[in-house]
């Protein structure tokens, strides 16, 4: 049999609560104490992250700014060497075709010939390719020499029996073409 005599017939949850559970409606909410400081820190967050952003974006635009103009200052220092060079060309040829008109008494009309005066120079009757294809045409008393710069540049000048030279350029690379140089330098 069951010993009820520990029994007192009461229901009993347990022992008692140290602190009496608060009975009435939910705690009323001021503006004040609803305010979290989580949300701060949150917004703060934000405001750094996007204010690194900012830095970091503006940063890389001036770099890239910079880059693109040290690229674009290297091409134009380039392109300045390679019509030098188209220049010393035309130079060189105006020299060994006064030096044959000079032993000649005449320019001469044949690019081949001026090609076997000076080895060097590889003279062509019709378009320059580059650098070191000069174009050249002799009429009357005048001479057109043409050479194309790697830049894309055609460097023309035009000389005469009296010694006079006049300078130019275009997009047309020929002797011809060359002939209608009428600068006092490039």
């Amino acid at each position: 049999m069951v010993d009820t005599s520990d029994v007192d017939g009461g229901f009993n949850f347990g022992e008692p609560a140290k602190r009496p559970a608060k009975l009435g409606g939910a705690r009323p909410t001021s503006s004040a104490s609803s305010f979290d400081l989580r949300y701060v820190w949150a917004a703060a967050g934000l405001a750094g992250v996007a204010l690194l952003a900012f830095l970091l974006l503006r940063g890389a635009g001036e770099a890239g700014r910079d880059i693109a103009e040290a690229q674009g200052t290297a091409v134009a220092q380039v392109d300045r060497a390679h019509d030098a060079s188209a220049q010393a060309s035309v130079t060189r040829a105006l020299t060994v075709a006064r030096a044959v008109y000079a032993e000649e008494g005449a320019f001469a009309a044949d690019p081949a010939a001026l090609s076997a005066f000076e080895p060097s120079i590889r003279f062509t009757s019709g378009a320059s390719t580059g650098p070191t294809s000069v174009a050249y045409t002799a009429s009357g008393s005048d001479i057109g020499i043409a050479v194309m710069a790697e830049s894309g540049t055609c460097w023309w000048a035009r000389a005469d029996a009296a010694g006079s030279t006049a300078y130019g350029s275009g997009e047309t690379c020929t002797g011809r073409a060359a002939l209608a140089a009428s600068g006092g330098s490039w």
